[in-house]
Formats: C-alpha cells, sequence, structure tokens
C-alpha cells in the first residue's frame, strides 16, 4: 500500500503521523510556524513539546519571535523542559528563557511570571540576588556580595549576587515587572526574601514533576516498568488493552508527535507498515499522543534528560524497534502482507506498552543467554579473566551487554561497522543462532586441542601474562602451526625463531585432526567448525604482529612484546 505526501514522495499513508514526518523534511519546523500567515493564532495552539523541539532546533537565541507568540502556559513547559537536570533546577536556564520573553517587552514578561509557579519565581530570584525590605527598616549591609541595585518604588534593595550580563538580566526582569505591574513586582520580591529555600525548592519540584508525569515522564524508578520483562505469549492480539480515551480520564494529552521525532520515524519499519493499514484519523491521532508518552517514559527510564532532542530521537528509534518486534511475534504465524494486516488490528487493540514490553523481553532473553555463556561457557575461564570470544562473536556479546543491547551491523545485515538497537524478529534470531554457535566453540577448541581449565592457565603463566591477549583463534592458529612443524595438534606457545620462518598451516588438516580428536572424545563436530577455522587461519599472515595472534614463549629478549611478521 503506498501514497504520495504534499512533497510527492512515495510513502505509506500515515495520515497525520506522515503530515507530521512531511513538516520535519521540509526544513526548520520554526521557519515554517512563522511563515503560516496566521502564525499568532497558531503557536498557542501547538502542542509544547512540538514547539520547543521547534525552538531548540534553530536555538533559542534565534527563535525569540516563536518565544513572544508563546503562551504563558507554553513558556512553563519550556522551562519544565529545559531547565531541570533531575531534580535540581538549573537558574541559569530559566533566565535565559526569561530573557527571551523580556526582548517582548514588560507586558510579555508579566504573563509569563504569571503563568509560572510561583515557587519557582521566588527561588530563581533568591538564587539571583539577597533581597531588603526598607518598608521593614531592615538594615543593609555594609558591603555588598555583588552589587546593590534598588527597586524604582524605594521599597527594596537587592543585592545581586551576579555580575556582567547575568547581573543587568536580573536587574532588567524587576524592573520590567515593575513597569508591568507594581503590585506583581512587590509580591514577587516579598515572596523571595521570606519564603525558606528548602521548601520553595521541593514545592517548585513537586508542581514541575506533576505535569512532566502528564507527559510520560515520570519518576526515574517508575519509568523503569517500561523496560520490565513481560512474557511475549501472554499477550494476545485480541486483549482489548488499549486505553480509551474515557479511560484515560479527560486531563490526557492528545499531543502530536513532534516533528522532529517523527523525523526519524523508519517507513519502512514493521510498525510504520502496520500504521498504514490504519484509516482511522482518531485512533492514528491517538496512538500518536500514546507513542509520544511512551518515549517520554523511555527517556525517564534511560535518564535522557528531558530537553534533549537528539536523546529523544535516539530513545524513538529503538521503541519502534521494539514495537515492530511485539507486532511481529503478534502476528505470527502469518506472513507477508497479511501479517502487516495483522499488526495492524494489534495497534488498534493492544496498548503500545505491552507491545513495547514484548520487544524488549524478547531482546531481554538474548542478553540472558549471553550473560549465562560468559558465566558458564568456556568464554572466560576463572580465575584468570581472560576473554576468549574473538570477531564477532566478541563484538555481538558487548553489544548484548550494553544496558539496553544492540547488535552489531555486520551481524544484522548490513554494511558498516558499530551497532545499531535491534529492529526485527530476523535482528533476534540471527544473534540467538550466533550464540547458539558460539557455546559450541569452546568446548570444540579445548575438547579439541586436549585442554581443560588448568592446561589453558598454566599457558597463560607461560606467555608471562596473567591477563594475555588469548582468543579462540589465537589457541587454533598456534596449534595448527605446531601441527605443521610436526609436533601434532598442541597449542603449545611457538619459539620466537618461527616469526621469521612461519610454518605454513593447512586449514584442512587443522579442521581433519581437530575433527578426529572431538570424535575420539565421543563428541559431535560443530557443522560450522570448518568456516571458523577457515576464519582463524585466513588471519594468520598478519598474526605475528598481533598480541592475540600466535601463542610464544617468553624469552628476555622479547620481553613478551610481539615479533614483527615477515609475510
Amino acid at each position: 500500500m503506498s501514497s504520495h505526501d504534499d512533497d510527492g514522495q512515495g510513502v505509506i499513508p500515515l495520515s497525520r503521523f506522515r503530515a507530521a514526518l512531511a513538516r520535519a523534511r521540509r526544513g526548520h519546523r520554526a521557519e515554517a510556524i512563522l511563515a503560516d500567515p496566521h502564525a499568532a493564532r497558531l503557536v498557542p495552539t501547538l502542542p509544547v513539546q512540538e514547539l520547543y523541539y521547534a525552538i531548540k532546533e534553530v536555538g533559542l537565541e534565534d527563535a525569540r519571535e516563536l518565544v513572544a507568540l508563546a503562551s504563558p502556559a507554553q513558556i512553563r513547559g519550556f522551562v519544565d523542559l529545559d531547565a531541570w537536570h533531575r531534580d535540581t533546577l538549573d537558574s541559569k536556564k530559566v533566565q535565559e528563557w526569561l530573557d527571551a520573553a523580556l526582548d517582548a517587552g514588560p507586558l510579555k514578561l508579566k504573563s509569563v511570571i504569571e503563568g509560572l509557579d510561583p515557587e519557582l519565581v521566588a527561588l530563581h530570584i533568591r538564587r539571583g540576588a539577597n533581597v531588603y525590605d526598607l518598608t521593614l527598616e531592615e538594615p543593609l549591609p555594609e558591603e555588598p556580595a555583588g552589587h546593590f541595585y534598588p527597586t524604582p518604588d524605594g521599597f527594596f534593595v537587592l543585592d545581586v549576587l551576579a555580575e556582567g550580563d547575568e547581573g543587568r538580566s536580573v536587574e532588567h526582569m524587576v524592573d520590567y515587572l515593575y513597569r508591568a505591574d507594581h503590585g506583581l513586582a512587590r509580591q514577587v520580591l516579598m515572596s523571595a526574601r521570606a519564603e525558606l529555600t528548602s521548601e520553595l525548592e521541593e514545592w517548585t519540584f513537586r508542581w514541575r514533576a506533576g505535569r512532566m508525569a502528564d507527559l510520560g515522564y515520570v519518576d526515574y524508578y517508575e519509568a523503569l516498568s517500561v523496560y520490565a520483562f513481560l512474557e511475549p505469549a501472554s499477550v494476545r492480539l485480541d486483549e482489548r488493552s488499549l486505553p480509551s480515551p474515557a479511560q484515560a480520564g479527560d486531563g490526557e494529552p492528545t499531543t502530536m508527535l513532534p516533528a522532529q521525532l517523527a523525523a526519524v520515524l523508519d517507513a519502512e519499519s514493521f510498525f510504520a507498515r502496520a500504521l498504514g493499514t490504519i484509516s482511522d484519523d482518531a485512533l492514528l491521532d491517538r496512538l500518536q499522543s500514546l507513542l509520544l508518552l511512551l518515549v517520554n517514559k523511555a527517556m525517564s527510564a534511560d535518564t535522557v534528560e528531558p530537553g534533549d532532542v537528539d536523546g529523544a530521537q535516539a530513545v524513538l528509534g529503538r521503541a519502534v524497534g521494539y514495537l515492530s518486534m511485539g507486532l511481529e511475534y503478534l502476528a505470527q504465524p502469518a506472513t507477508g502482507e497479511e501479517a502487516v494486516v495483522r499488526a495492524g488490528l494489534a495497534l488498534a487493540t493492544v496498548a503500545p506498552e505491552r507491545l513495547f514490553r514484548v520487544g524488549v523481553s524478547l531482546v531481554a532473553q538474548l542478553k540472558r543467554l549471553a550473560e549465562a555463556l560468559r558465566k558458564h561457557g568456556l568464554l572466560v575461564v576463572p580465575p584468570l579473566a581472560v576473554p576468549l570470544a574473538d570477531g564477532g562473536a566478541a563484538e555481538l556479546l558487548a553489544a548484548l551487554g550494553e544496558k539496553r543491547p544492540q547488535i552489531p551491523r555486520s551481524l544484522g545485515g548490513e554494511p558498516g561497522k558499530g551497532v545499531r538497537p535491534f529492529r526485527s524478529l530476523a535482528d533476534v534470531a540471527r544473534a540467538a543462532l550466533a550464540i547458539e554457535e558460539l557455546s559450541q566453540v569452546g568446548p570444540a577448541v579445548f575438547h579439541g586441542l586436549g585442554l581443560d581449565r588448568a592446561g589453558f592457565a598454566r599457558i597463560c603463566i607461560r606467555t608471562r601474562a596473567l591477563r594475555p591477549e588469548i582468543r579462540y583463534g589465537t589457541l587454533i592458529r598456534t596449534a595448527a602451526a605446531n601441527l605443521a612443524l610436526g609436533n601434532g595438534l598442541v597449542a603449545e606457545p611457538l619459539h620466537a625463531r618461527h616469526a621469521a620462518e612461519p610454518p605454513m598451516v593447512d586449514a584442512a588438516a587443522t579442521t581433519e585432526a581437530l575433527s578426529e580428536r572431538l570424535k575420539a572424545r565421543g563428541l559431535a563436530v560443530p557443522a560450522a567448525l570448518p568456516r571458523w577455522i577457515s576464519t582463524w587461519l585466513g588471519e594468520l599472515p598478519v598474526a605475528f604482529s598481533r598480541k592475540d595472534g600466535v601463542l610464544w614463549k617468553f624469552t628476555w629478549l622479547r620481553e613478551g612484546k610481539p615479533l614483527r611478521s615477515r609475510f
């Protein structure tokens, strides 16, 4: 199924999802908003996050016009999103937003101050200045901590703590407040003088936390539930767990996905294809709102600051992968377009968070398999912390060991180095197969070379390193060299003279010898054994110059350093 958006690009019909994506692709959202002939009426109606991301996209300095048009409630939202680091208010960030409002004049500043929590305003002023009430005949200190600034009515003197632009911003703010409303200015200063700092901080955080929870930014420990394991088989296609507007309550925000997030929505993902089967705009709007709440909750769990646009995009990309895997799982055993249609039905009935957790749980099972392999497989041989996996296997183990597991791009079926989030059940299957294969490597190498843990420890000691660079390939290359030298298939360290005249190893002979050894022990020969050995021995020409190339006997001449190869 395909259609065309306003830009003439072939896309799947995601209705308003797609409209947000089209906006993102046309350029800076801030420019598009200001170019609207009815911008003054449009801006106050925009969801807080969409307008905030538009401002952050171009920078606050270049978005003063948008701030001037924003409502007090929106600016309060900007401060909520941008001026906090966990539970700590960043007064410098608060002042930046107030400075942007100052540019629009005294009346704009007044409306913004009235829209902010009184405790936040009082706390902000208290941090920037000591306030002295002259009407109470309060004595001034002989020397200011910063510099004195008398208010226009002569009722107060502020000892402005900051110098330079920061100090002038405080003075400018107080001056504009007096110009707009003497009563409000006096009320703000009296609150800043009289209230306890600890109480101001507590209430400021409480008010902000409640509003952020409405957007999905719940407490970190509560947010972790989004990554809690959920037995995939417990989720059903027809379970009807998608909350209705009535169930969610009248206060639930109906926010649209900000264009800056929609821009990273992968149109080829299974999740996006399933959305393309839905023609009900009301349902799409609801799913869009729930997706944003889900992303915000995941950001809280991942300790990504609400104002971090790049972080939000990364979390959304990962969330789309988990949702795609959850939908694929529920669509089974259907394949192709039939699976896409079934996934669309799942979106209409299953709560996005449950779909997300199905994907999370499928990947978590891989993570547990990898951890079990580290603990019980021949990957790390205690008491020596020597990691033996090499190449792509080592990369996969590292990627699965991350807080949010990822998959190497090479294993995910795409070119390039590095890792990326899981996106599909095919990714899960490839990673599971790789782990299964890796579980066979250790026993095959150790039993095939006649090694046990004690024997391996002796090799480590003989190579003069308690934590040497030894991998499975190191052992096999060493054994293949010994086989070529007539010493048999043993992982005996090589003498330094062989660096100058390396033996010519034979992959087929090595494979045959290792296979015969395994059969003699009554063990199955892994089907992938020829491929493993071919890969390991294919690296031999450069192995002599690598720490993990082959095992060398230690001599005082070498001082444990790798020898240069003559290949």
